[in-house]
């Protein structure tokens, strides 16, 4: 019983479930002028969530092309959702004071205290992770409730509210988490490698370095992802053509590898939990612009990993 609730296929389906109960409101919601083709997404969503351990592969694939298709036609729309007017707002903080933080600040404590507990030596750290940050998130969600004294429809719906205002790239992290795996299965840096290694001047110490933070920058931007684009460049280009041939020291190399990976995330808006997910939430006018801001930093960061690289391996 222990092992069933404590497994991620019980995160999964909690999840799932949440994502059903949102598409239920939304099918209910009179105001959304697209309320069908809305429901329909949070529940294939929920779908793939809740049963996508005991559905065949092409079946969760079909899912995935099926909420594709409504959002490629203009069907997942936000619908009106009742919000307290600003008075309200103010004097509700004012009311709580610091005890509104107490259910956000949960969800951090609650899963690193888990991740303390002996679980045993056959339980992965993404399952700790993954399922102690679940039952975290359940339990400031009741004592959010319990401080607020509002009613569980209250919750389900802010949570709908802000699905809504993410809209459908809350899909897009599933999505890109895969890619990084797929990459490094059909041998992308592998090719990359063999491409650039005809290319760069035979010994060129500064081209090495420049191309290897050009193409993880690049695989960044294209993935949204540094920790899914490192992999493929570190053992496709940085391992045969910097550390072998310069002697560069590996784990230098990785690490200034990784961060400047981060420059390629800070300008793509593949990165949606980053760079795009916020601007929805804080209804910015140009959805942009949180990348316009970032890269400037960006582009210096660049320049300064590249002639750190290049310092460190020439040592």
């Amino acid at each position: 019983m222990i092992e069933a609730i404590t497994s991620l296929d019980a995160i999964f389906a909690l999840s799932g479930a949440v994502l059903l109960v949102f598409a239920a409101f939304t099918f209910a919601d009179q105001t959304n002028t697209s309320r069908w083709g809305t429901g329909l997404f949070w529940a294939l969503l929920g779908t793939t969530f809740a049963f996508g351990g005991i559905l065949p592969y092409w079946v969760t694939g079909g899912l995935v092309i099926a909420m594709a298709v409504l959002d490629g036609c203009g069907l997942v729309r936000r619908g009106s959702h009742s919000e307290s007017r600003p008075e309200e707002q103010t004097a509700a903080a004012v009311r709580y004071g610091w005890k509104i933080f107490v259910p956000v600040l949960m969800i951090p404590a609650v899963t690193y205290a888990s991740s303390l507990v002996p679980w045993g030596q056959n339980v992965s750290s993404d399952r700790v992770v993954f399922v102690s940050l679940g039952y975290a998130s359940i339990a400031a969600a009741i004592v959010a409730l319990v401080l607020t004294r509002s009613r569980p429809t209250g919750l389900i719906q802010e949570g709908r509210r802000l699905a809504d205002a993410i809209g459908a790239v809350i899909i897009l992290p599933q999505l890109l988490a895969a890619l990084g795996t797929l990459f490094t299965a059909a041998g992308v840096g592998s090719a990359i490698a063999k491409f650039v290694s005809g290319v760069i001047p035979e010994g060129n110490l500064f081209a090495v370095v420049l191309v290897c933070c050009l193409t993880i920058a690049g695989s960044s931007f294209l993935m949204g992802n540094s920790f899914a684009a490192f992999p493929v460049i570190m053992v496709g280009l940085a391992i045969p053509l910097l550390v072998r041939p310069f002697g560069a020291d590996p784990a230098v190399v990785g690490i200034l590898l990784l961060t400047c990976a981060s420059c390629g995330t800070l300008c793509t808006p593949m990165a949606a939990n980053f760079n795009i997910v916020p601007a929805s939430l804080l209804e910015m006018q140009d959805s942009y612009g949180v990348i316009k801001f970032q890269a400037p930093c960006a582009a210096v960061m660049f320049a300064a990993h590249v002639l750190l690289l290049w310092a460190v391996a020439m040592r």
